[in-house]
């Protein structure tokens, strides 16, 4: 048989045998329609060719990875609102030639990168990327290295992101139109706070890193920011020893962080507000609605916790809290992998490599290492339980089923604490979800449901 090198393109429809399961007759009248105006199309568009038609997908050949690349990207795009889904892989590489069939390695891995990657996505490999050069049409997104069925080495790839540039760009708009202003705590501590979007006004309470001048460009894992804001006036403000915020603050008890959101609410001249907090964000907006009844219309707590990680009676999450907070000790400014490293993954093993790389960045930028020492311990050491029965207000506990940070137990102790409190299980691994996480949509329409009752 002839070789030659070629990009190869796998495509496969979501969930089809339950589909043909269900409705036979209907699954197959959509597959046409799919192939038909969508796959053909674009396929002819770029100058490749179907070489194989399964009864669920297709294996597509092209002669350049760039072209593949770009078929894959309208493809996904012309099926963004479509009722039928598909999983796409690409690869080029090594094809043996037998008639108008392929085999081989590029055939082998674009089949199992489809396979792995999530409904709706196209996972290209790092080999096609490289091949393909600089000039795409689509943004692409660093993931993981992954182990293939089948094949030997780790494949390297990347994730079509469709709305990657246009979610930047309006992101970096958020960050330089921001109005920073500034509340004073009663200890004499300065908090810089900032309201975003438009609508219902809803106040995210500091979580134990922020930085309002970075927090669109560099959080790259807080999704909750850019979220929130296309739908509500989300303010926000950066803790005390973090951010634009007064740094080198002695002082940083719980007590004092429920003092500064009762400091942020008289600047804003607000009286009554819900609260959105996120992880450690959760512990401190409890805290202060069991404190401050009246000035708390209800609770949006995500990812939250009662107990910090040396308080559960769990050795080895405390064994881990107490490993990152050591590595930290010294390791805080490395330039090389460290402590803020393995925090990032721990909050969002799900989120891209670039992205939790990027987010270790941004807690270099966010907090200092002897602020770091300051607040680590706090978190770590915080305790709530107590005070839980006091919440009076409405609240929903959203919380990761497969959290390995704070892990889905805290969820319900906050949520059985909270007398008027109703817990929301997520598919997902991450406690602080990236934009692109597929619980958003769960999350999002529970918090507006909620909200819309208050």
């Amino acid at each position: 048989m002839a070789r030659k090198i070629s990009a190869v393109l796998s495509l496969d429809v979501v969930d089809y045998t339950r589909r043909m399961a269900e409705d036979e007759d209907a699954t197959l009248k959509e597959l046409q329609r799919l192939l038909s105006r969508v796959v053909r199309p674009a396929v002819q568009a770029n100058s490749g060719r179907i070489f194989k038609l399964m009864g669920d997908g297709a294996l597509v050949e092209f002669d350049t990875a760039a072209a593949a690349i770009a078929a894959a990207g309208t493809i996904l795009q012309k099926m963004h609102d479509d009722s039928m889904s598909l999983r796409a892989g690409i690869h080029a590489g090594d094809v043996m030639v037998n008639g108008d069939d392929l085999f081989g390695e590029a055939v082998n891995v674009a089949a199992r990168l489809q396979t792995s990657a999530q409904p709706g996505t196209c996972l290209v490999s790092k080999t096609a990327v490289e091949v393909a050069g600089t000039s795409l049409g689509v943004s692409l997104r660093p993931e993981s290295s992954m182990r293939l069925k089948g094949v030997p080495n780790p494949v390297e790839a990347y994730s079509i992101d469709l709305d990657g540039d246009k979610r930047r760009a309006k992101n970096m708009r958020q960050s330089s139109t921001q109005d920073i202003r500034f509340a004073t705590s009663k200890d004499g501590t300065t908090l810089a706070w900032t309201s975003t979007g438009e609508g219902r006004r809803i106040l995210a309470t500091a979580n134990w890193i922020r930085h309002l001048e970075y927090d669109w460009t560099m959080n790259t894992i807080a999704g909750w920011i850019p979220l929130l804001s296309e739908r509500y006036s989300l303010l926000r403000y950066d803790g005390r020893n973090n951010g634009l915020s007064e740094r080198g603050v002695a002082d940083v008890s719980l007590e004092r962080l429920v003092e500064d959101i009762e400091a942020v609410l008289d600047s804003a001249g607000i009286e009554r507000i819900p609260l959105f907090g996120i992880s450690f964000g959760a512990t401190i907006a409890a805290a202060f609605a069991a404190r401050h009844p009246d000035r708390v219309a209800g609770l949006v707590l995500l990812g939250g916790f009662a107990q910090g990680l040396q308080e559960r009676q769990q050795p080895g999450i405390a064994a881990h809290g107490r490993a990152m907070m050591e590595m930290g000790l010294d390791g805080w400014n490395d330039d090389y992998p460290s402590a803020r490293d393995l925090m990032a993954q721990s909050f969002a093993p799900g989120a891209s490599p670039h992205d939790q790389r990027t987010y270790a960045e941004f807690m270099k930028v966010a907090m200092d290492h002897q602020d770091y020492l300051r607040i680590g311990p706090v978190v770590a050491n915080v305790d709530i339980v107590d005070l839980l029965p006091d919440i009076t207000c409405p609240a929903i506990v959203l919380h990761a089923n497969k959290d390995r940070m704070h892990n889905v137990e805290q969820g319900r102790r906050l949520a059985s604490g909270i007398g008027n409190a109703r817990l929301i299980g997520l598919d997902t691994i991450n406690n602080t979800m990236p934009e692109y996480d597929p619980a958003w949509p769960k999350a999002l329409a529970e918090i507006e449901g909620f909200l819309d009752t208050l």
